[in-house]
């Protein structure tokens, strides 16, 4: 799914006063690659080029992921590919969210979901599906906690807000429909792994009241959703993350001025 530029800037804006121009470019659009994944015609050239960029900044390297991939466990032929010198073939391969004829059933069910469960799939078996995104979330992470110097704990927060970020746009770009279930936990997300790291009181407070009121709007799901629904649950998203095409207007930014500053 090719999204409209205001969207596709939403990390841009949210970061764009806590790191250097050429690393918001190099975050917003490996936000995009792991998250959408293979949604578009070139999506394996956009990643092949978007690790080649990473390598050259010494941001992460292939060591770092195919260490990874052992500690989790990969299929046999993986192992043999790299293994072959083929290392942007494995790297794509398996950086890449299966593709299918709708992306976000495979990246967009929350940070923490558990693919393995699922063993239904048409395009991909659901052990290549949670292998994949676990190394995604992990070269996510990694490249956060390189760029802005944070701890690792940091970085997990820092990944989980922009990853979500980006499915509450897409909330509002979906009108949840055909796909309902799969964005329900955003917010719980951002609770779990955002609140008790931002510092400030008063901010901490306002994300928790914002996100509260989208998650109040919806449990709400369970018939009709009419135009009061909608007014209802774009006033706090918009609060959140900023309203479409002032993205910078939101809370996220202040959010992601507090967890890149260091110590």
């Amino acid at each position: 799914m090719a999204y409209a530029a205001d969207h596709r800037n939403d990390t841009s804006k949210a970061i764009a006063s806590s790191t250097t121009e050429e690393n918001v470019e190099i975050l917003r659009e490996l936000v995009h690659v792991v998250v959408d994944g293979q949604a578009t015609t070139n999506g394996k050239n956009e990643c092949a080029n978007l690790l080649q960029k990473l390598e050259k900044k010494g941001i992460v390297t292939i060591d770092e992921l195919y260490d990874r991939f052992l500690k989790e466990g990969v299929d046999k032929a993986a192992i043999n590919n790299y293994d072959g010198g083929s290392k942007e073939r494995f790297l794509v391969d398996w950086l890449l969210p299966p593709h299918g004829p709708s992306h976000q059933l495979y990246t967009h069910k929350g940070w923490d979901y558990d693919y393995s469960q699922e063993d239904d799939k048409d395009y991909w078996n659901a052990i290549d599906i949670k292998q994949s995104w676990e190394v995604k979330k992990y070269l996510l992470e990694k490249t956060v906690e390189k760029i802005y110097s944070v701890s690792q704990a940091r970085a997990k927060a820092i990944s989980v807000l922009l990853y979500n970020v980006h499915r509450l746009r897409d909330i509002q770009f979906n009108e949840y429909s055909p796909k309902k279930n799969y964005l329900l936990n955003t917010c719980d997300e951002i609770a779990e792994y955002v609140l008790q790291e931002i510092d400030d009181k008063n901010l901490r407070s306002q994300v928790h009241d914002l996100i509260g009121a989208v998650q109040k709007k919806q449990a709400e799901l369970t018939g009709p959703i009419t135009d009061d629904f909608w007014k209802e649950l774009n006033e706090p998203i918009d609060k959140l993350i900023g309203s479409i095409g002032f993205s910078e207007n939101g809370l996220v930014s202040r959010v992601l001025s507090e967890l890149t500053q260091t110590l």
